[in-house]
């Protein structure tokens, strides 16, 4: 059935706004149907988004910045606080995933990968391994030079697993409560979905940009449009209706925006 790779957005499994409020049963709703597809013969890769375990304490430090002169001691202690946060987040959503029988490798972007941006440097091939549903994060990675340290994006961790892990079949971003584009805010009744997104449809969002630090949802966007250069089928989806969620993954028809690459590209 080759491989997905899935992307919890950080707020779709946390309160974004409240502080380390995780959001247990959503990923308990997922488990279920993320197994039947294992089971099915279906290799899956997770992403998870570090959501309020993450960004607040990164933006009010400025960790995505790099180190900057007279905050070094203030910097260092919260890119130590986020590392921690993150690896408790992700012990959290692993620990549903095993308690639904969904064994679980953790591959905290720290220890592999140096860098931000879609050219981080790290070892790819470690989430080859049979067996497994290999599950990382967006994280503080330490950068090069004087910058020192820097935000390795969930978004970026997508792009590079979905071209380079072989046999990528299917990527799919789950948002919380929105089934995928719309032509204006969502929030907005007049609102409607875009079922296909090519280069030059336009789209807006009620993501509130004031607590994220790697984009929010243009760098998604962006991220899908580049990935939908080379695996057959890269969706937005909402994950919070589940049986839709299992149509996608089955091979059936279901809601949410589908990216297609430009003509130029085929």
């Amino acid at each position: 059935m080759g491989r997905t790779v899935i992307k919890f957005g950080g707020a779709l499994i946390t309160e974004k706004e409240s502080r380390k409020v995780f959001r247990a049963n959503t990923i308990s709703t997922i488990a279920p149907i993320l197994l039947h597809s294992i089971t099915s013969g279906m290799d899956i890769t997770i992403v998870h988004g570090a959501g309020s375990f993450g960004h607040i304490d990164a933006k009010s430090a400025e960790l995505s910045k790099g180190c900057i002169s007279g905050r070094e001691e203030e910097q260092r202690q919260a890119k130590e606080s986020v590392r921690k946060s993150m690896s408790e987040l992700n012990t959290l959503v692993t620990s549903i995933l095993e308690a639904h029988g969904i064994r679980c490798r953790s591959h905290p972007p720290r220890e592999w990968a140096q860098g931000t941006g879609p050219d981080f440097k790290g070892d790819i091939k470690r989430f080859e391994e049979s067996g497994y549903v290999h599950v990382t994060f967006g994280d503080v990675v330490d950068v090069p030079g004087n910058r020192e340290f820097g935000i390795l994006s969930g978004d970026h961790l997508m792009e590079r697993l979905s071209t380079e892990l072989t046999e990528v079949e299917r990527v799919v971003f789950l948002l919380d409560g929105i089934d995928g584009l719309y032509n204006m805010d969502p929030t907005n009744e007049e609102s409607e979905i875009i079922p296909v997104w090519t280069p030059s449809t336009s789209y807006e969002t009620s993501i509130d940009a004031s607590t994220d630090v790697t984009g929010g949802m243009a760098l998604k966007v962006e991220v899908a449009s580049r990935i939908s250069k080379t695996v057959p089928l890269v969706c937005f989806v909402n994950g919070l209706d589940p049986d839709n969620l299992h149509n996608l993954l089955i091979g059936e028809p279901f809601n949410g925006t589908l990216f297609k690459r430009a003509k130029s590209d085929e």
